[in-house]
């Protein structure tokens, strides 16, 4: 209950053998969480063992943020996930100890200083043979870490620097990284959120692996140019979130491959607030989650890059340009056979697109459109759609917050699908007009909320004569204008109100 220090000394392994404990045998000695959480210890005591077992320090100091200096640490074959933790949370640690070993094992060093806020030096890390893990969060928002050791390893292991540096804002350049054959996760979130990095280090590898450059710069919102990415053999996830918020960065390095894997580019520019140009996009072939979120939020990119692509695949456009609020122009989308939610939410929040490009294809996939221009208040025209067989929720909300659109498409098919037109122009304040609704059996949520909020809507014509359910109506008339024309079947009988035909409107029969 009082503020005194405690300062502990001798050695750690009287703990294993008081009388002989220079020659004590340390190989399953543990010492974890010995001092966890002691914020008054101001000096550690001595740990001269050389033969070290699994978790053998792991969390001995964490938490005891009153220690300024840590104990020298002379062992020079590691064990497994013998330094974790070890000093976690340490914010007064101002001195870390040598680390001399060049034998590691997995996770020997992860999480060792995480946390310590005081820490501006790191040590010397001289192991050119990785494991699995070694290095993984090594240095976890040390905040006031201003340089990083050299890391001269040539052959990597999975999740080696996995988070070595993450939100280390004091940051300011990188270490070389000479590797040119890479492990799964061997980069990911590396360097994430180090706001203070302002250059980044030569990434030479052409082998890639798993996820591994995933999240490296994300969060750098000081770095203004990407390295070189020479790598034409891609794998999944490898430049995934690569430098997701990065917004600083005016320049996007060139991509080569022309043969792509899951997720590779998924969302590597998101909110690049900075990025004027996205570079070329070669591939025919696409893959799942391929471009998803790609430059989502670029605000500052006007032109898109080329997408010749014929052979899509599932989420191939997710979110690929959504929120880029400079874009202009939109690429051509030659495909005519789509995949489920190909290009979803693609163009979503492009508020100074006017056009949209052609969308020829005929054979459509659940959720293919759902969301692809929703919210481009600047978009004026809609494209032709040809197809005539429809799919679930092929168009849901396809044009919802046009705010400009004053014609809508015309819409041939004649057999609906569950949601297919669901919120297709919600919120389309300008349209005027609706399509000839032409089909004559009506299917659950087909019209759904279609032309909700439609403030100037006046003219609907439907010829439908079988309606399976109320809930094909739910709220697709409520909002517009006061007074209008609805044309309909003299058969067919439909409510008043929002969901159905609303009331002040003169209705006719075809």
């Amino acid at each position: 209950g009082n503020d005194a220090g405690v300062s502990c000394s001798g050695d750690i392994r009287t703990l294993v053998d008081y009388m002989n404990y220079a020659a004590a045998n340390t190989e399953k000695a543990r010492f974890c969480s010995l001092f966890n959480g002691c914020t008054s210890l101001i000096t550690a005591p001595e740990l001269p063992a050389t033969a070290l077992a699994s978790y053998c320090y792991s969390s001995t100091f964490a938490g005891c943020t009153s220690l300024t200096v840590a104990p020298e640490l002379p062992a020079l074959t590691l064990a497994y996930y013998c330094y974790d933790n070890m000093f976690y949370g340490c914010t007064g640690l101002t001195i870390s100890p040598e680390l001399p070993a060049t034998a590691l094992a997995s996770y020997c060093y992860s999480s060792m200083f995480a946390g310590c806020t005081s820490l501006t030096v790191a040590p010397e890390l001289p192991a050119t043979a990785l494991k699995n893990g070694c290095y993984y969060s090594m240095f976890y928002e040390c905040t006031g870490l201003t340089s990083a050791p050299e890391l001269p390893a040539v052959t990597l292991a999975t999740r080696c620097y996995g988070f070595m540096f993450y939100g280390c804002t004091s940051l300011i350049v990188a270490p070389e990284l000479p590797a040119t054959e890479l492990a799964d996760d061997c980069y990911y979130s590396m360097f994430k959120s180090c706001t203070g990095l302002i250059s980044a280090p030569e990434l030479p590898a052409t082998t890639l692996a798993d996820c591994c450059y995933s999240s490296m710069f994300s969060g750098c919102t000081s770095l203004t140019t990407a390295p070189e990415l020479p790598a034409t053999t891609l794998t999944e996830d490898c430049y995934s979130t690569m430098f997701d918020g990065c917004t600083s960065l005016t320049t996007a390095p060139e991509l080569p491959s022309v043969t792509l894997e899951r997720n590779c580019y998924r969302a590597m520019f998101r909110d690049c607030t900075s990025l004027t140009a996205a570079p070329e996009l070669p591939a025919t072939t696409l893959v799942k989650y391929c471009y998803g979120a790609m430059f989502q939020g670029c605000s500052s990119l006007t032109s898109a890059p080329e997408l010749p692509a014929l052979t899509l695949a599932d989420n191939c456009y997710y979110s690929m340009f959504k929120n880029c609020s400079g874009l202009t122009s939109a690429p051509e989308l030659p495909a005519t056979t789509l995949i489920y939610s190909c290009y979803e939410s693609m163009f979503e929040g492009c508020t100074s697109l006017t056009s949209a490009p052609e969308l020829p294809a005929l054979t459509l996939a659940d959720n293919c459109y759902y969301n692809m221009f929703k919210n481009c208040s600047g978009l004026t025209s809609a494209p032709e759609l040809p197809a005539t067989t429809l799919i679930d929720r092929c168009y849901d909300s396809m044009f919802e917050g046009c705010t400009s659109l004053t014609s809508a498409p015309e819409l041939p098919a004649t057999i609906l699908e569950y949601g297919c037109y669901a919120s297709m122009f919600y919120g389309c304040t300008s349209l005027t007009t609706a399509p000839d609704l032409r089909a004559e059996k009506l299917v659950f949520q087909c019209y759904s909320e279609m032309f909700r909020g439609c403030s100037s809507l006046s003219s609907v014509t439907m010829t439908a004569t079988d309606i399976i359910s109320p809930s094909c109506f739910y709220f697709w008339l409520e909002g517009v204008s006061k007074t209008g024309t609805f044309k309909k079947n003299a058969s067919t009988d439909i409510p008043s109100g929002p969901s159905g035909i609303p009331e002040g409107w003169e209705v006719t029969c075809l």
